[in-house]
């Protein structure tokens, strides 16, 4: 099937984080859909501790070779004047963008809250909360430079689909500034998609629950820790990132036109209540 017949052929995505994890199979999974995809990251190699089979090539490599569109762009979602030359990027070569895939984020080995200092907080608040918003507004002031086919099977002017976490919904022991942040962004979806609903803009959130990637490792790999983890899970395994690429894709999709200020829980169940012993 040709990109324009695909169900986003023709748009354009960015996605941060793209290099790795979440962010690789989501920005693959929109490409696989049609979109041509502006990959974000720190570093264009995908993170060697990660649990994709194909490591060695980059992400937007990987789309060139499965017959997509794709480029890279280094950003760090913190500096804003990287943020900013990101959406420069984007509308130089593909003339336009469609929908914002914020997944970049920053995670930390669990510790108890009276020991988390200073340089923790303003890490994960000037990625989590600042770089997220940051990306947010950029790409809304660029939906607003387009025009707005509402009677189109698509809908919209513009399509973000935020990345939080399950722990910013519910108390998780070891991670307060993490679900603090995390917290941040449920809430700056809503907000978001209230002041832009009526400019055709759809602002959605994915809150995963643990989710095997080269950043979780650190938890996974510690055997009380996953334990926990695994204990908090109804469902009989941890996640991986196929189970919220999938959801993200279709916040994406003409079916999700009227959809907006949702955040929904992609957590095998870990915050429906406590899990029963199995």
């Amino acid at each position: 099937m040709a990109s324009s017949e695909k169900a986003l052929g023709g748009k354009v995505a960015m996605v941060t984080g793209a290099s790795s994890g979440m962010g690789r199979l989501i920005a693959l999974s929109l490409a696989a859909h049609g979109a041509k995809v502006v990959c974000c990251d720190l570093a264009e190699a995908a993170n060697p501790a990660g649990y994709e089979r194909d490591l060695d090539v980059p992400t937007a490599s990987l789309i060139a070779r499965r017959g997509g569109s794709a480029i890279f762009c280094r950003v760090d979602i913190s500096d804003a004047s990287q943020a900013e030359r990101a959406f420069s990027s984007a509308a130089a070569e593909f003339s336009r963008l469609d929908m914002l895939v914020n997944c970049a984020g920053c995670w930390a080995p669990f510790r108890l809250f009276a020991e988390e200092d200073e340089g923790l907080w303003e890490r994960m608040a000037s990625v989590n909360t600042l770089g997220t918003a940051r990306m947010c507004r950029l790409a809304v002031r660029q939906f607003l430079r387009q025009d707005y086919d509402a009677g189109s099977a698509w809908g919209s002017r513009g399509r973000i689909v935020n990345i939080s976490s399950c722990a910013g919904g519910f108390g998780f022991p070891g991670e307060a500034a993490y679900s603090a942040t995390k917290a941040s962004v449920n809430h700056l979806t809503r907000a978001a998609a209230l002041d832009h609903a009526k400019d055709g803009i759809n602002v959605n959130c994915v809150a995963p629950g643990v989710v095997a990637t080269g950043m979780s490792r650190v938890n996974l790999e510690d055997d009380a820790v996953r334990g926990l983890m695994e204990k908090a899970t109804p469902w009989p395994r941890l996640g991986n990132a196929e189970d919220v690429a999938g959801p993200v894709v279709f916040f994406c999709l003409n079916e999700a036109k009227w959809v907006t200020g949702q955040v929904l829980g992609v957590d095998g169940g870990m915050t429906i209540g406590v899990a029963p012993p199995r």
